[in-house]
């Protein structure tokens, strides 16, 4: 990985389109779980468009793999002409009259970039939380990367302590709240395009016990290797409103997100693994 982050991001390019021609198109990966899925999320779509955008989102996804890959070695300027944020104030200004800000995003366009523009561009502490990948040499190469720039790594199973701690001064939270939940999970249902959805309650019950705003960071990709970042103020305390209310929040502002641009969506996941009825009553 390390070699690889040395290598020039065109070439990675050439190795993403390599790799994703002979394992979904050759071999057919996951080629017929994103059929599915877009398929039911969007049922008026003609079955040759669904393959385009199956195979728009598989390509991206690789894509994003070694532009993560590649931001190993990148420079504070480069990754800034990268990924432009176009309103850090609004992140800024809130840090000053609210002190914690909890952030919320999705596995869309490159979230890994997002995360550490983040961490470069809004002067202010930040917190990601994150899942342990299941390798411990891969997982200890991602955790430097997403270090880089000074996010604070939290594991999420373990994160209540060290969150409480970290708001204790000025500082933004991220989350990325797409993510599936074990059945033994707390969840949180609501429909996501169409379909019975489970999510992670974190991002309420954060904003609610920290009193923070929540905030959603839409990202969007301008071409191959550049996007642009725009917050977008979901809800700001106090939160008189029924359990639930942000996480309708969220879940409305990613589903435009993922509407407007089907394909920097990762739809190569099992989004919709469990069932409501299975644990859900």
């Amino acid at each position: 990985m390390r070699l690889l982050g040395r290598v020039p991001l065109p070439l990675l390019y050439f190795i993403a389109d390599a790799l994703f021609f002979i394992l979904f198109r050759v071999f057919g990966f996951q080629r017929a779980l994103a059929r599915d899925n877009i398929a039911q999320a969007f049922p008026q779509l003609p079955s040759a468009q669904v393959a385009r955008l199956a195979a728009q989102s598989a390509r991206n996804a690789a894509h994003v793999v070694f532009e993560t890959i590649a931001s190993s070695a990148f420079t504070d300027a480069e990754l800034a002409r990268r990924v432009v944020i176009d309103n850090p104030q609004l992140i800024e200004r809130l840090v000053q009259e609210q002190r914690t800000v909890v952030t919320v995003a999705a596995h869309h366009a490159n979230w890994e970039w997002l995360q550490l523009a983040c961490a470069a561009r809004l002067g202010a502490p930040l917190a990601a939380v994150y899942k342990p990948l299941g390798r411990a040499g891969l997982d200890a190469f991602v955790q430097q990367l997403r270090g880089r720039f000074g996010s604070r790594l939290i594991v999420a199973r373990t994160a209540l302590p060290q969150l409480l701690q970290f708001a204790r001064k000025p500082g933004v939270i991220a989350l990325v709240a797409d993510q599936v939940p074990r059945p033994d999970d707390d969840q949180y249902w609501s429909m996501l395009l169409g379909r019975d959805t489970a999510f992670f309650t974190g991002p309420e019950k954060l904003a609610r016990l920290l009193k923070a705003p929540l905030v959603f960071a839409h990202m969007q990709r301008v071409r191959r290797g550049y996007y642009r970042v725009r917050f977008e103020v979901l809800a700001i305390p106090p939160y008189p409103q029924p359990d639930g209310d942000l996480m309708e929040r969220y879940i409305r502002a990613l589903e435009t997100q993922i509407r407007a641009a089907p394909q920097d969506w990762v739809w190569v996941y099992k989004r919709w693994k469990y069932r409501k009825s299975v644990y859900a009553g």
